[in-house]
């Protein structure tokens, strides 16, 4: 069995298709933002996966709260899953996955990584994302690539889990970056 990539069809992994490699929509994450914080929240992503006969099961839900300072509630399945930091002033967030073993999102050199806990230091990484490599010249380009998931075959048996915790992840570690960038762009007050 060979690794498995699911390309993203757009750039935000809230409102994006998973593609296998057939091209074929294997995951969905669609989010609805709401123009007012309905029951403390302000927006609901919900991710599904397609059958193999092209039906649609609800595999996942991520509340986002209306107050910046709660943490969404992820869902997967019919189980809340905790999503705990782990570093201070970094980004890796671990969770127990349905298979009952603890998996931790981590950021190394700029791309998402899912590793197993307590695998030892030379734990095989789970799941990796890589972005786009189209820069600016990227549609003059040749052999530019998708941003893509890729989940090598220990992976797969927790699949579910791993899209929804990529959505949920990826998703702020980039508003983490934003506001990050927000900061170092204000302006010095006069003295």
């Amino acid at each position: 069995m060979s690794t498995l990539k699911l390309t993203l069809s757009r750039g935000d992994p809230l409102q994006t298709d998973f593609l296998a490699a057939d091209n074929k929509v294997m995951y969905t994450s669609d989010t609805i933002t709401y123009p007012r914080a309905m029951y403390g929240s302000r927006a609901t992503t919900t991710i599904t996966r397609r059958d193999p006969v092209g039906g649609l099961l609800q595999v996942g839900v991520i509340e986002w709260p209306a107050n910046a300072h709660d943490r969404p509630k992820v869902v997967i399945g019919t189980k809340s899953v905790e999503m705990t930091k782990t570093g201070l002033y970094t980004s890796p967030e671990k969770f127990q996955a349905q298979d009952g073993r603890m998996y931790e999102w981590q950021i190394s050199n700029y791309r998402a990584q899912l590793v197993p806990l307590h695998a030892g230091h030379n734990a095989a990484y789970v799941a990796t994302f890589l972005q786009s490599s189209r820069g600016f010249f990227g549609a003059w380009s040749r052999g530019n690539s998708s941003a893509s998931l890729f989940v090598p075959p220990e992976g797969t048996h927790i699949l579910d889990d791993i899209v929804v915790t990529f959505v949920y992840f990826e998703s702020q570690w980039r508003d983490r970056e934003r506001h990050r960038a927000r900061i170092w762009d204000l302006p010095v007050p006069a003295a």
